[in-house]
């Protein structure tokens, strides 16, 4: 198989594995939220010291994958709907990446920085060069859906960073609305995923 076939398996392993649906993630025809939109902007600003430079355009399901069997992260935060969450994706708009220095990628812009990131090393110079990207500019952020508490005081959302065909990592974090504002929680990161 070439390397844009091994990378795009590779990205469809991931995403199956980390989405952890066992039935195909139903898109979305209904745009995000105002307050959706809200809790992803205070993600991506807590975020931005990843300089990631790219955004996937499409979300992926909530799951509960690497949490701690207790749950300890979500200890009196009664999550609603979660069954929507788990099931549903949807497609970012360019509204997200308002103010920030962010670039939304599809799935096939997503494919070319894996393979330019993978690259042997002096192949990855000549396309870096060529296309003036290089380290956190090659890698893209993915979002899962978000999973709110009844109240909508917590928010639980994770993050993957897409850093190469077998390099991912990612943390589901808990954010909170303070002042009217979303920001991450002084709980700690529910979940932690490294490589796959």
């Amino acid at each position: 198989m070439g390397g844009t076939g091994r990378v795009f398996v590779g990205f469809l392993v991931l995403t199956i594995l980390v989405s952890g649906c066992k039935h195909k993630p139903v898109l979305s025809r209904s745009p995000f939220s105002e307050e959706q939109l809200s809790v992803y902007r205070g993600l991506l600003d807590a975020l931005s010291v990843l300089h990631s430079k790219n955004l996937s355009t499409v979300s992926i399901p909530f799951d509960f994958k690497g949490f701690p069997e207790t749950r300890p992260c979500l200890s009196g935060i009664e999550l609603e709907n979660i069954s929507e969450a788990r099931r549903t994706t949807h497609t970012f708009g360019p509204e997200i990446t308002k103010g920030l220095d962010l670039k939304l990628v599809d799935r096939h812009e997503q494919i070319k920085l894996l393979k330019q990131r993978d690259a042997p090393n002096v192949q990855k110079e000549k396309l870096a060069t060529e296309s003036k990207q290089t380290g956190s500019e090659l890698n893209f952020l993915v979002l899962s859906e978000i999973a709110f508490d009844i109240k909508h005081q917590f928010a639980v959302v994770k993050y993957l960073l897409m850093c190469g065909e077998h390099c991912a990592s990612g943390v589901t974090l808990v954010m909170e609305k303070v002042d009217g504002k979303w920001t991450e929680s002084s709980r700690r990161p529910c979940a932690l995923l490294i490589g796959y």
